[in-house]
Protein backbone atom coordinates (compact mmCIF):
# COMPACT_ATOMS: atom_id res chain seq x y z
CA UNK A 1 0.00 0.00 0.00
CA UNK A 2 1.53 3.18 -0.95
CA UNK A 3 0.79 6.28 0.78
CA UNK A 4 1.71 9.80 0.52
CA UNK A 5 1.81 13.17 3.52
CA UNK A 6 0.58 15.75 1.29
CA UNK A 7 2.93 19.05 1.21
CA UNK A 8 1.68 22.98 2.31
CA UNK A 9 -0.46 24.90 0.45
CA UNK A 10 1.52 27.08 -1.17
CA UNK A 11 4.33 24.57 -2.63
CA UNK A 12 3.39 24.54 -5.98
CA UNK A 13 1.81 27.65 -6.49
CA UNK A 14 2.52 30.01 -9.42
CA UNK A 15 4.19 32.48 -7.75
CA UNK A 16 6.96 29.82 -5.65
CA UNK A 17 7.36 28.30 -8.90
CA UNK A 18 9.24 31.26 -9.76
CA UNK A 19 12.22 30.46 -8.11
CA UNK A 20 12.52 26.96 -9.93
CA UNK A 21 10.45 27.90 -13.05
CA UNK A 22 7.36 27.65 -14.58
CA UNK A 23 7.85 25.41 -17.92
CA UNK A 24 5.79 26.63 -21.14
CA UNK A 25 5.77 26.27 -24.68
CA UNK A 26 8.01 28.60 -26.67
CA UNK A 27 5.83 31.37 -28.73
CA UNK A 28 8.61 31.32 -31.66
CA UNK A 29 9.35 27.51 -32.12
CA UNK A 30 7.05 25.74 -29.83
CA UNK A 31 9.51 24.06 -27.41
CA UNK A 32 10.07 23.92 -24.09
CA UNK A 33 10.73 27.64 -22.21
CA UNK A 34 11.11 28.73 -18.63
CA UNK A 35 9.27 31.64 -16.89
CA UNK A 36 11.21 33.11 -13.64
CA UNK A 37 10.61 36.17 -11.90
CA UNK A 38 12.76 38.52 -9.46
CA UNK A 39 10.88 41.29 -7.36
CA UNK A 40 10.67 43.61 -10.63
CA UNK A 41 10.29 41.49 -13.88
CA UNK A 42 9.16 38.44 -14.87
CA UNK A 43 11.36 36.61 -17.82
CA UNK A 44 10.93 33.91 -20.20
CA UNK A 45 13.79 31.58 -22.02
CA UNK A 46 13.16 29.56 -24.50
CA UNK A 47 15.56 25.89 -23.60
CA UNK A 48 15.48 25.36 -27.34
CA UNK A 49 15.94 28.57 -29.08
CA UNK A 50 17.17 30.87 -27.00
CA UNK A 51 13.94 33.40 -27.27
CA UNK A 52 13.85 35.83 -24.80
CA UNK A 53 10.93 38.10 -22.85
CA UNK A 54 11.09 40.22 -19.74
CA UNK A 55 7.95 42.07 -18.50
CA UNK A 56 7.94 44.49 -15.72
CA UNK A 57 6.06 43.19 -12.75
CA UNK A 58 5.38 46.67 -11.51
CA UNK A 59 1.67 47.72 -10.54
CA UNK A 60 0.98 51.45 -12.48
CA UNK A 61 -1.89 53.73 -11.87
CA UNK A 62 -2.08 56.42 -14.44
CA UNK A 63 -4.04 60.14 -14.15
CA UNK A 64 -4.24 63.10 -14.59
CA UNK A 65 -3.84 65.84 -11.91
CA UNK A 66 -4.74 69.43 -12.23
CA UNK A 67 -6.44 72.35 -10.72
CA UNK A 68 -9.50 73.21 -12.71
CA UNK A 69 -9.68 76.64 -14.34
CA UNK A 70 -13.59 76.94 -14.41
CA UNK A 71 -14.08 76.16 -10.52
CA UNK A 72 -10.73 76.41 -9.24
CA UNK A 73 -10.48 72.71 -7.54
CA UNK A 74 -8.05 70.56 -7.37
CA UNK A 75 -8.88 67.16 -8.91
CA UNK A 76 -7.17 64.11 -10.25
CA UNK A 77 -8.92 61.47 -12.37
CA UNK A 78 -7.71 57.68 -13.19
CA UNK A 79 -6.97 56.81 -16.60
CA UNK A 80 -8.18 53.46 -16.92
CA UNK A 81 -8.11 52.84 -20.44
CA UNK A 82 -5.14 51.17 -21.61
CA UNK A 83 -4.63 52.98 -24.78
CA UNK A 84 -4.43 56.51 -23.55
CA UNK A 85 -2.35 55.48 -20.80
CA UNK A 86 0.67 56.42 -22.97
CA UNK A 87 -0.36 60.09 -24.29
CA UNK A 88 1.68 62.89 -22.57
CA UNK A 89 -1.40 65.15 -22.37
CA UNK A 90 -5.20 64.22 -22.21
CA UNK A 91 -8.39 66.48 -22.49
CA UNK A 92 -10.12 64.86 -18.79
CA UNK A 93 -13.04 66.31 -17.33
CA UNK A 94 -12.83 67.83 -13.96
CA UNK A 95 -15.20 65.82 -11.94
CA UNK A 96 -17.01 68.71 -9.86
CA UNK A 97 -17.86 70.78 -12.77
CA UNK A 98 -17.90 68.84 -15.89
CA UNK A 99 -15.49 71.47 -17.56
CA UNK A 100 -12.64 69.55 -19.77
CA UNK A 101 -9.47 70.93 -20.32
CA UNK A 102 -5.75 69.11 -21.32
CA UNK A 103 -3.50 67.49 -18.13
CA UNK A 104 -0.50 65.80 -18.50
CA UNK A 105 -0.34 61.84 -17.82
CA UNK A 106 1.45 61.09 -14.93
CA UNK A 107 2.50 57.44 -14.08
CA UNK A 108 3.08 56.16 -10.75
CA UNK A 109 4.64 52.94 -9.48
CA UNK A 110 1.60 51.61 -6.70
CA UNK A 111 2.54 48.02 -6.04
CA UNK A 112 4.53 44.90 -7.29
CA UNK A 113 2.23 42.35 -8.97
CA UNK A 114 2.13 39.21 -6.68
CA UNK A 115 -0.73 37.50 -7.11
CA UNK A 116 -0.59 34.63 -9.83
CA UNK A 117 -2.58 32.42 -11.23
CA UNK A 118 -2.63 30.09 -13.50
CA UNK A 119 -5.96 30.45 -16.18
CA UNK A 120 -6.56 28.89 -19.26
CA UNK A 121 -3.60 26.65 -18.56
CA UNK A 122 -1.36 29.58 -19.21
CA UNK A 123 1.07 31.12 -17.48
CA UNK A 124 0.29 34.31 -15.52
CA UNK A 125 2.77 36.74 -16.89
CA UNK A 126 3.08 36.28 -20.26
CA UNK A 127 0.29 34.15 -21.22
CA UNK A 128 2.41 31.37 -22.54
CA UNK A 129 0.69 27.91 -22.44
CA UNK A 130 1.92 25.45 -20.33
CA UNK A 131 4.47 22.70 -21.21
CA UNK A 132 2.63 19.86 -19.28
CA UNK A 133 -0.64 20.94 -20.82
CA UNK A 134 -3.57 18.23 -21.11
CA UNK A 135 -7.08 17.81 -20.66
CA UNK A 136 -9.37 15.28 -19.19
CA UNK A 137 -13.25 14.86 -20.24
CA UNK A 138 -13.14 18.79 -21.94
CA UNK A 139 -11.07 19.80 -18.50
CA UNK A 140 -7.40 21.03 -18.39
CA UNK A 141 -4.80 18.90 -16.85
CA UNK A 142 -1.53 20.93 -15.70
CA UNK A 143 0.96 21.24 -13.92
CA UNK A 144 3.76 23.83 -13.37
CA UNK A 145 7.33 21.99 -14.05
CA UNK A 146 8.30 18.57 -13.35
CA UNK A 147 8.32 18.53 -9.48
CA UNK A 148 4.80 19.89 -9.67
CA UNK A 149 4.12 16.83 -12.21
CA UNK A 150 5.70 14.74 -10.05
CA UNK A 151 3.74 15.62 -6.85
CA UNK A 152 0.31 15.36 -8.80
CA UNK A 153 1.58 11.39 -10.23
CA UNK A 154 2.58 10.25 -6.34
CA UNK A 155 -0.38 12.21 -5.30
CA UNK A 156 -3.13 11.10 -7.00
CA UNK A 157 -1.39 7.38 -7.03
CA UNK A 158 -1.46 6.65 -3.45
CA UNK A 159 -3.81 4.60 -1.98
CA UNK A 160 -3.34 6.57 1.46
CA UNK A 161 -3.63 10.25 1.23
CA UNK A 162 -2.37 12.05 4.88
CA UNK A 163 -2.62 15.48 6.32
CA UNK A 164 0.59 16.94 7.34
CA UNK A 165 0.69 16.73 11.12
CA UNK A 166 0.89 20.44 12.88
CA UNK A 167 -1.87 23.15 12.45
CA UNK A 168 -2.15 23.94 8.65
CA UNK A 169 -5.82 23.39 7.36
CA UNK A 170 -5.09 23.70 4.07
CA UNK A 171 -3.23 21.48 2.23
CA UNK A 172 -1.58 21.03 -1.93
CA UNK A 173 -4.31 18.78 -2.50
CA UNK A 174 -7.16 21.78 -1.97
CA UNK A 175 -5.69 23.19 -5.40
CA UNK A 176 -6.55 20.65 -6.94
CA UNK A 177 -9.95 20.10 -8.51
CA UNK A 178 -12.51 17.48 -7.61
CA UNK A 179 -12.90 15.57 -10.75
CA UNK A 180 -8.89 15.02 -9.93
CA UNK A 181 -9.45 13.75 -6.64
CA UNK A 182 -12.56 11.10 -7.29
CA UNK A 183 -11.19 7.82 -7.32
CA UNK A 184 -13.21 7.06 -10.70
CA UNK A 185 -10.85 9.70 -12.30
CA UNK A 186 -7.65 8.90 -10.86
CA UNK A 187 -5.87 6.04 -12.29
CA UNK A 188 -6.87 7.77 -16.03
CA UNK A 189 -5.80 11.45 -14.53
CA UNK A 190 -2.44 9.63 -13.86
CA UNK A 191 -1.91 7.81 -17.21
CA UNK A 192 -2.46 11.14 -18.60
CA UNK A 193 0.27 12.94 -16.19
CA UNK A 194 2.63 10.26 -16.74
CA UNK A 195 2.32 10.86 -20.52
CA UNK A 196 2.92 14.75 -19.79
CA UNK A 197 6.36 13.47 -17.59
CA UNK A 198 7.57 11.76 -21.28
CA UNK A 199 7.74 15.10 -22.86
Amino acid sequence: MSRIVDEPYFTHSAYSALTTGIQVKCPKCHGAGVVTADDDNAYFRCLSCGYRMTQDRTVYRYDVHNQCKNCGRYYRVDIEDEAKQHFPVLHVACPYCGATMPGEVHKTAEAFSYGAEIQGGKDPWFGLELWFLTSFQGKPVWALNREHLAYLIDYLSADLREKPSGSQKKTQADHLPTFMKTAKNRERIVKLLKKLQEK
